[in-house]
């Protein structure tokens, strides 16, 4: 953060890793939770963020029609079962 580079670079995280925080706050319902434990608030956080990156593959996958090139084949194998289950995706409709 003391270089202009690293400023300007600085600036960009609002937009790219706060936004997905802010996203788990206000559309997942990570404000409150009613689990009682730092464990099971972990399992929770971590079932989450693991559906939001699904998310954000399907979307990838519907706007530019293939997987970007850093998926994992694992992740490839479970994003294809989902559509092949699903005709219409239920995930076509979120934005």
């Amino acid at each position: 953060r003391h270089t202009q580079w690293g400023k300007e670079l600085y600036k960009m995280r609002g937009q790219t890793i706060e936004r997905v925080f802010a996203d788990a706050k206000e559309k997942h319902g990570m404000r409150y939770t009613n689990l009682r434990g730092l464990r099971k608030v972990g399992h929770y956080l971590t079932l989450l963020f693991a559906c939001m990156n699904l998310k954000k593959l399907a979307l990838w996958k519907k706007r530019r029609g293939t997987f970007p090139p850093t998926v994992p084949a694992l992740h490839s194998f479970f994003l294809k079962i989902f559509f092949a289950f699903n005709k219409k995706p239920l995930l076509g409709c979120i934005t």
